[in-house]
């Protein structure tokens, strides 16, 4: 059960952070109508894709195949993100506790959802453009990945399992602009401009994920807590069934194998892994994905981003070469 007091003590500092947070969403925001999308699949974009998921040229195709499997998989957890965020609004409707009285709650989810239905518009253009393909996977799991949250438990539980399962991707996709950004910083490609801009929205929603996860679930009953961990539990095993599916269909309509020896796909699945163990603690306390890294995990991004902090502000000096892997990947 909640009580009517539970949020109160953070409800001052939520309103005030979310506030700060979407107060520039009109300026600094992502439409696909912005882009030139002639650009995206020139000779010279496809090479500098190349230099992105390889490190070197001469993988033109393995580089496209990756890319698009990652960004229509991508586009297909945003669908999901703004779906379960407008179930949530409307579960909070009647709901006036000191967190949800204003307006600063309804706007920032608001928001949120709104960019992530366009974010998934975008990306699937891309990888339309792209490779000439849009892979297809059975309803995308959709409703059994809406299913885990069509339940009766309280909306913030809802909305901190959302959050969490959204914030280990967006942290993952973070640190892939750090490297387009080091690697062409004039952002003179199509695809440098589509993860910085896409990076304006997803900056805003880390730090909603951060408030979610650093507030209100600390605001949670020990039981309430239990069942954020379930539902993301949940949902993260949907994502990966998801992962495999649009691999394999995208394999199947392209005839590419884009992950043998992929130094990307490697960095990018020992990140997955490494944020996604990270951010609960063994007492169940949540943690930010710069909190946790550890000197391994550290090294990986920096080699690959040439960043040292996954959300923080530091320049990427960066060059095409890929870190090592363990266990060899090219």
């Amino acid at each position: 059960m909640t009580s009517p007091d539970q949020f109160a003590g953070v409800a001052a500092a939520v309103r005030t952070e979310l506030a700060s947070v979407t107060e520039l969403a009109h300026v600094n925001t992502f439409h696909p109508n912005a882009f030139d999308w002639s650009q995206v699949d020139t000779a010279a974009e496809l090479d500098f894709l190349s230099e992105v998921v390889y490190g070197e040229p001469g993988h033109q195709q393995q580089a496209v195949a990756y890319i698009t499997k990652e960004l229509a998989q991508l586009a297909e957890i945003e669908r999901h993100v703004s779906t379960v965020m407008a179930l949530v609004m409307g579960e909070l409707h009647d709901l006036r506790d000191a967190i949800n009285t204003g307006h600063e709650l309804h706007h920032a989810l608001s928001c949120f959802a709104a960019e992530e239905i366009q974010h998934a518009n975008t990306f699937y253009r891309y990888v339309r453009g792209l490779s000439g393909v849009e892979p297809r996977v059975d309803k995308a799991l959709f409703d059994d990945r809406l299913d885990v949250f069509r339940t009766d438990d309280h909306p913030y539980v809802k909305l901190v399992a959302l959050c969490c399962s959204a914030y280990v991707g967006e942290s993952v996709i973070t640190v892939f602009e750090h490297r387009v950004d080091g690697l062409d910083p004039q952002r003179s490609h199509f695809f440098t401009r589509l993860l910085h801009t896409h990076g304006l929205d997803e900056a805003r929603h880390v730090k909603i994920d951060h408030v979610a996860m650093k507030s209100l679930y600390p605001a949670l009953t020990g039981v309430q807590q239990d069942r954020v961990r379930q539902l993301l539990g949940q949902i993260e095993d949907l994502n990966r069934r998801l992962a495999m599916s649009f691999q394999e269909v995208t394999t199947q309509a392209l005839g590419v194998d884009f992950i043998t020896a992929n130094p990307a796909a490697a960095v990018q699945l020992e990140m997955t892994r490494g944020f996604g163990e990270r951010i609960f603690a063994g007492d169940g306390t949540l943690h930010t994905v710069d909190e946790v890294l550890d000197a391994d995990l550290r090294d990986l991004v920096t080699a690959f981003s040439g960043t040292s902090q996954v959300h923080g502000t530091s320049t990427p000096t960066l060059s095409a070469a890929m870190p090592p892997i363990a266990g060899g990947t090219r």
